[in-house]
């Protein structure tokens, strides 16, 4: 009769056991899943905020101050945005999505959303990686005005000053900035005729790697200069106060990325590379108080990437979305601790309770 009762006190027990496990295990798996649930809600709601705009509106816009343009007769304002190295997907000029609204008289508003790629741009922070241009359906426009993520909400208005267009010198552009970004502002390049225009240096870029364009541009595949050109390099040396051996270090640096991607044979970049270098190989350095460089130094000059470091502000949101996505899974990962530490004690429990009978059972046998 007592082995009787004890068996069926050491089966109570265990089904006891397995009836904390299962719920232990099920209140750990619904703490988890409620976390997951807060964090998947926190997503959908911020994705449905950014993708409704009557609910983002004014967050996704940029404005345009047509007073200050002093245009006319004009029926319809477009903004056309664009990524400043030229890559990625973005509207044509002048189609139905880059048509701005009209919010009075003297103001304009375009949504970035109409690009498409709304959420990069709000991403990018500080780092100017875009270019925008206002103008009409009667030819007008401004230039090319640099663009950071956070112009969005800010207004472009026109200077009054007048810029000669970059690749036409028979025309001028109308120059224009933000109100309240002035790290932005009109692109800052050299133009056709040797003129260095604009303020604000696309993230990418720097006074190096515009001479180095420039010297590029003007160096043919056969490695003949023109010299109405590349005699400027002197004068351009000076006014941007750049280190020749600097530039020719961006120039072999550029010409290895083109022979590398195939875009550019070895014997053109070879040609290309010794032109540039006879022509740097003759000026003198404005950072080392205008002395003569070295021939042989430039012409051993290591290739070097002197565009400006762009990571900066990216690694900064990098590090926020590492800590956030961290935090998240600290928080899952202690769930699961405390699910593992009370499964050992249940686990633990049950083996006590019956190694107990069995020694009663036995002791009672004997």
């Amino acid at each position: 009769m007592f082995k009787k009762v004890m068996s069926l006190a050491l089966a109570s027990t265990l089904v006891l056991s397995v009836g904390a496990f299962a719920a232990s295990a099920a209140e750990a798996e619904d703490a988890v899943a409620a976390n997951d649930e807060s964090a998947v809600a926190a997503d959908d709601s911020s994705a449905v905020a950014a993708g409704d705009e009557s609910q983002v509106g004014a967050g996704t816009k940029i404005y345009f101050d047509v007073k200050s343009a002093g245009w006319k007769n004009f029926s319809k304002i477009y903004c056309h945005v664009w990524r400043a190295d030229g890559t990625g997907k973005w509207p044509s000029w002048q189609t139905k999505k880059e048509v701005c609204k009209k919010e009075s008289d003297d103001l304009y508003s375009y949504d970035i959303t109409k690009t498409g790629n709304a959420e990069e741009i709000q991403n990018a922070g500080s780092k100017n990686l875009y270019c925008v241009i206002f103008s009409s359906d009667t030819g007008a426009q401004i230039y090319n005005t640099i663009m950071n993520g956070n112009c969005i909400g800010d207004t472009v208005y026109v200077t009054g000053n007048k810029i000669e267009n970059p690749k036409d010198s028979q025309k001028t552009d109308t120059e224009a900035a933000w109100k309240n970004h002035p790290e932005c502002g009109p692109q800052k390049v050299i133009t056709s005729t040797s003129k260095i225009v604009g303020t604000a240096l696309a993230d990418g870029t720097t006074d190096v790697t515009l001479l180095a364009d420039y010297l590029l541009d003007y160096v043919s595949d056969d490695g003949t200069a023109d010299t109405s050109k590349t005699d400027k390099t002197q004068d351009l040396i000076n006014e941007l106060k750049v280190s020749p051996l600097a530039v020719m270090s961006n120039v072999k640096f550029k010409l290895e990325g083109f022979v590398k991607a195939g875009t550019m044979t070895q014997n053109v970049a070879d040609k290309k590379q010794a032109t540039i270098g006879d022509i740097l190989g003759k000026c003198t350095d404005p950072t080392k108080g205008g002395e003569k460089v070295n021939p042989d130094e430039i012409k051993n000059a290591e290739a070097n990437n002197d565009a400006a470091d762009t990571s900066g502000s990216s690694n900064g949101g990098s590090s926020s979305n590492d800590s956030s996505s961290n935090g998240s899974s600290s928080g899952s990962n202690s769930v699961q601790s405390g699910q593992e530490t009370t499964i050992f004690f249940v686990f633990a429990g049950v083996m006590v309770a019956a190694a107990g009978v069995f020694f009663l059972v036995r002791r009672r046998e004997n």
